[in-house]
């Protein structure tokens, strides 16, 4: 009878070709998000806090702006009318 090694998601997940495949699936995304991002530019403090990390086994797009929520989904202008989001997070998906 096979057996399937309880760690076998984790030797799957360090291997170097998976790791590579994440990485360029992960960048292919970052340049969605930036695209977006680039369009919509006004000051561009979100453009400078949008930074792609990696570590050992995973990548992810991250936007540290605080206003990103506002930015991204919409808000209320100071005079009351609604500004839309830029929906640059859904980019990626």
């Amino acid at each position: 009878m096979a057996t399937v090694r309880r760690d076998l998601d984790s030797i799957v997940a360090h291997l170097p070709g998976v790791r590579s495949e994440v990485r360029k699936a992960l960048d292919a995304r970052a340049v969605r998000v930036r695209a977006v991002v680039e369009a919509h530019r006004r000051t561009g403090d979100l453009s400078s806090s949008l930074e792609v990390r990696t570590n050992i086994t995973d990548s992810t797009v991250e936007i540290s702006d605080p206003a990103v929520y506002a930015i991204n989904y919409g808000h209320v202008a100071r005079d009351g009318s609604w500004v839309p989001g830029i929906h640059a997070i859904e980019a990626a998906l």
